[in-house]
């Protein structure tokens, strides 16, 4: 699943649920969730084997997508002003959210080979239902835009 829609998500739960001992966890676990339903995302592991790196057109295909997602973000937290508690909570369920994918980027885009980061990612990558690009990014565009109907 996309970063933005990972972090859209967590905001979207945050923002429903003011409780942080409840919205903190299950923004952290939507994110393992969210990745089973249908969507296609780059093959950062694939591009990792077949080329050794992460090519320039992935790295800035997710540049973009972490931009949009700080961006939808910080649109449910300013939703939740003038409550700043509300809105910093929405800005950490964002980020609990997207975590596991950041745990995963040091390998990535570092080369740390790191025994730890390399077994979380096959843990993680078991919860992926990738599809093809057309319908995957169709899903994923139909499911945020349910989650922007939740906040409006």
């Amino acid at each position: 699943m996309l970063e933005l829609a990972h972090a859209l998500t967590g905001g979207v739960i945050a923002y429903k649920i003011d409780d942080p001992l409840v919205a903190l966890p299950l923004a952290l676990a939507s994110h393992f969730v969210i990745d089973m339903l249908p969507h296609w995302n780059p093959h950062l592991a694939k591009e990792k084997k077949t080329l050794g790196v992460i090519s320039l057109k992935t790295t800035l295909l997710i540049t973009l997508d972490c931009l949009i997602g700080l961006g939808l973000g910080l649109f449910v937290a300013f939703k939740a002003l003038p409550n700043v508690t509300k809105s910093v909570l929405v800005l950490a369920g964002c980020f609990l959210a997207i975590l596991p994918d950041l745990v995963e980027a040091p390998f990535f885009f570092l080369n740390q080979k790191n025994k730890v980061i390399k077994k979380f990612i096959k843990f993680h990558g078991g919860f992926q239902f990738n599809l093809s690009f057309w319908p995957g990014i169709l899903f994923q565009a139909f499911y945020i835009a349910f989650l922007l109907y939740l906040v409006r």
